[in-house]
């Protein structure tokens, strides 16, 4: 495989300008409802107040100010009150963000969540594209690796999760730098990069239990590096197995001091029923494959990878090409290792008996989605030469980044319950008419076209990411012309696909609940600090 070092140094500028607009196009567009309930961020949010103010982790105290925690909550056996049914790192990001928000004038729920979403959202997002950049350019070239970089970033439900506080986002970060330090203590022999990857690969289960499963590959990586290195491997191998113990240990003294053990989650003790029947099925809801997991997360137009990150399964492809035919060592093991990641999250995804209430696609595979990266890269590069196959990824990269935007930057809590095809039930008719809440609104300045903004900046991002990885190839020109109109004339053709018989009402519902109402955004709860008597606030408010 060719050296791509220097090219990576001479595409650094170009570089900056193309990830610095994807940077600006997530972070222009947080659309905020204040009507809207949604059930993963609002108890994590709680508990971020929680912590600040009272210094504990129940949400049912003064700090909640009677707003509803909403259904994904747990009741502790230990002292009867309640907490997010989620692990607590999330919570962290959410309290630097509350007291972010107390400098100055009070919080309010608006401005706090907007914090809450840009630090457990949008940085991890971008910070994770930067060091993806930087790790995998000079080895797969800098125009394969930014295209790639910016189709995940923009193209794949990553967009949305990067606008909500659901902590997708952070675990993804934490995983793959986590994952691939270890690959480099492994293989290079480097003790403290393998513990420094071992606490950062651990650290994403104490944002989102389910990346426990990644264990598994990394379990296998190691023992394969182990039988071929021999002696030399084993302290590296030592070093990132007792350090990711300490995030665990941590997690477990948590949940101990909440549910009375080390190994209750959360989801041992939620109150809503419907969700302790699903929990409880299997090993906290996973089973064996079904037909039905298949069409719900992988072919469903409302739910499905293959409507939401289609390139994802080409990523996948790449990474056992990259694996078979990198020469780099390293190089060889990280594809291998994010392949097993990738196709395991895959697997895992059809095997669940719960489906993830309001999303964007199949969400439970968005921790693992940024293994597609150095797998999407190899396919780009490959596809320079074969003008049918970049034509396909072009309309697939279209495509989804047309969707995905949409969905990200207008209604990013899609119900599959009453929506058989968001695109043409929910997304194109409130783009034709109305323009959401963001930051420029939160800046004073919602007069400016945020939404056109943000087109103008994906379109312009995606397509310079497409002319940098062809240039100098005059044959590929003509398939990214035709890939980009296939890929706009299929968003066209799937706007004519049959409604779901209640998506009228569902639209009618996202109207009376959208911000800004006639341009101006409404009354948000106001965060005042508690009096000082308040502070104890061992006891319940309800």
């Amino acid at each position: 495989m060719p050296d791509h070092r220097q090219g990576a140094e001479t595409g650094g500028r170009k570089a900056s300008l193309l990830l610095g607009l994807v940077a600006l196009a997530l972070a222009l567009g947080v659309p905020y409802f204040e009507a809207v309930r949604n059930a993963n961020e609002r108890p994590r949010l709680l508990q971020g107040m929680a912590l600040v103010e009272c210094g504990e982790w129940a949400i049912d105290g003064p700090s909640a100010r009677r707003l509803s925690p909403g259904p994904d909550i747990s009741r502790s056996p230990i002292d009867g009150r309640l907490y997010p049914n989620k692990p607590p790192a999330t919570s962290l990001v959410a309290a630097a963000a509350y007291r972010l928000g107390q400098v100055g004038e009070a919080p309010t729920l608006r401005s706090y969540t907007l914090w809450a979403r840009l630090l457990g959202g949008w940085l991890p997002t971008m910070l994770l594209v930067l060091w993806m950049w930087r790790r995998f350019a000079p080895s797969l070239g800098p125009a394969p690796v930014a295209a790639a970089l910016t189709i995940y970033a923009l193209g794949t439900p990553a967009a949305s999760y990067a606008h909500l506080l659901y902590g997708h986002q952070l675990a993804a970060a934490f995983l793959a730098v986590g994952s691939l330090l270890i690959v480099d203590g492994a293989v290079g022999g480097r003790r403290r990069w393998a513990a420094v990857g071992g606490v950062m690969a651990s650290l994403s289960i104490t944002v989102e239990y389910g990346a426990a499963f990644a264990g598994l590959p990394i379990a296998v990586f190691l023992v394969a590096a182990l039988r071929r290195r021999g002696r030399a491997a084993l302290p590296s191998i030592i070093a990132a197995v007792a350090a990711a113990l300490v995030p665990v240990i941590l997690l477990g003294a948590y949940h101990a001091a909440v549910y009375g053990s080390p190994w209750a989650t959360g989801y041992h003790h939620v109150i809503n029923p419907d969700f302790a029947a699903k929990h409880g099925q299997g090993f906290l809801g996973l089973g064996l494959p079904t037909v039905a997991g298949i069409r719900e997360h992988i072919l469903a137009a409302d739910t499905g990878l293959l409507w939401w990150a289609p390139l994802s399964v080409a990523g996948l492809v790449g990474l056992v090409g990259l694996g078979r035919t990198a020469e780099e060592p390293r190089l060889r093991a990280q594809a291998w290792l994010l392949c097993g990641i990738l196709g395991l999250f895959f697997l895992l995804t059809v095997s669940l008996s719960f489906t993830g209430g309001w999303r964007v696609g199949p969400r439970y595979v968005v921790v693992a989605l940024p293994a597609m990266v150095p797998g999407l890269a190899w396919v780009l590069a490959e596809a320079r030469r074969r003008p049918v196959v970049l034509t396909g990824i072009v309309a697939l990269g279209t495509w989804s980044t047309v969707v995905n935007g949409l969905a990200a930057n207008l209604w990013p809590h899609i119900d599959p319950t009453n929506v058989d095809f968001p695109v043409g039930e929910v997304l194109v008719p409130l783009a034709r008419t109305v323009q959401p809440y963001n930051l420029l609104s939160a800046a004073g300045s919602g007069d400016l076209p945020a939404m056109s903004l943000v087109a103008v900046m994906t379109a312009v991002a995606l397509l310079g990411a497409l002319l940098w990885l062809i240039r100098g190839a005059r044959q590929a020109y003509g398939a990214v012309v035709l890939g980009v109109g296939i890929g706009l004339v299929s968003f066209a053709l799937s706007l004519r696909l049959p409604a779901h018989p209640r998506a009228e009402a569902n639209l009618r519902y996202i109207e009376r609940v959208w911000e800004p109402r006639e341009g101006a955004p409404g009354p948000s709860v106001t965060l005042d600090r508690l009096p000082e008597g308040s502070r104890r606030c061992g006891h319940h408010t309800r």
